[in-house]
């Protein structure tokens, strides 16, 4: 951190109510510092008593903030930095983890000031975690853009056969593949559904994207790992009956929508990564140990 902090911009997991007290705490400590704290406006309404500084609406929330605290798990976090990235709010981020795994939000409340006071004194390990841009083209061509920190994951219903999707990197072909889907990871989410899928972990240093089939009907279908600089398209493929399949494109398991036969998805480099604070570097294998159980006897 090496831009001074003036103000700082705090979100809570919607309906986290046993962060009440914490609102108000840090609000109280930063205040103390000199530093405006600034709500998110559903944030601001947890509390229980009034609030110190500011709020704002979500949408315009790391506008103005040097730094950004996020209370919640891993799912809280997806969902800030798609915001922020959308936004183009280039802000980094203090997670907190209020969730069950806590895989990226590693920071525990208990520990809160202590990783604030190295923040502070610009002694926090800062990851620029890459994110995906995906573009949904209509058969129709309009078009529909997302952002993804993890993955973009194409799939088929629940009552559906098997699917076939086609896979281009910049404009060749990789493979056609007949699976109950494609994911398409970053290397923060390698080690979610990814690796789920039998994908491989990648370290969060590695400028590179994964390609992993969903049960693919051939066993050779095997995942790919590709330069970060692919412009990838993945399209579906019709074969007669696809009008009766249902085929679901998601972004991070937290938003998506049906695709139809001409539906194409584009997925490239986000033009922002998210700027990840860690309260300690080289941590990661640690992470995977701790949290995953990672290469347990």
């Amino acid at each position: 951190m090496t831009v001074p902090i003036r103000r700082v911009g705090i979100v809570a997991k919607p309906g986290l109510t046993e962060a009440a007290d914490l609102l108000l705490d840090l609000g109280t400590w930063l205040q103390a510092r000199g530093i405006t704290p600034c709500y998110e406006t559903a944030t601001a309404a947890l509390a229980t008593a009034p609030l110190p500084g500011d709020t704002r609406a979500a949408v315009t929330l790391g506008r103005d903030e040097q730094l950004m605290i996020v209370l919640g798990g891993d799912g809280t976090l997806l969902g800030t930095a798609g915001r922020l990235a959308r936004a183009g709010f280039d802000v980094p981020v203090l997670a907190v983890n209020y969730g069950s795994l806590g895989f990226l939000t590693e920071v525990r409340s208990a520990d809160i000031h202590a990783a604030l006071d190295r923040v502070l004194a610009g002694a926090t390990h800062e990851e620029r975690r890459l994110m995906l841009e995906a573009i949904v083209t209509r058969d129709d061509g309009r078009t529909e853009p997302h952002v993804a920190l993890n993955d973009v994951v194409i799939t088929k219903g629940a009552l559906s056969r098997m699917i076939d999707l086609a896979a281009y990197a910049d404009g060749q072909l990789i493979a056609h593949f007949k699976a109950d889907g494609l994911i398409v990871a970053s290397p923060t989410g390698s080690t979610a559904y990814n690796l789920s899928a039998g994908g491989p972990i990648v370290h969060p240093g590695v400028d590179a994207v994964v390609l992993t089939p969903i049960a693919p009907h051939t066993l050779t279908n095997r995942p790919v790992v590709l330069p970060a600089s692919a412009a990838l398209e993945i399209r579906r493929v019709g074969d007669g009956r696809s009008e009766r399949e249902e085929t679901y494109v998601t972004f991070d398991g937290q938003i998506g929508d049906t695709l139809g036969d001409g539906d194409r998805v584009a997925i490239h480099r986000a033009r922002h990564a998210l700027r990840l604070l860690k309260p300690t570097s080289g941590a990661y294998f640690q992470v995977l140990r701790k949290k995953l159980r990672w290469a347990e006897r």
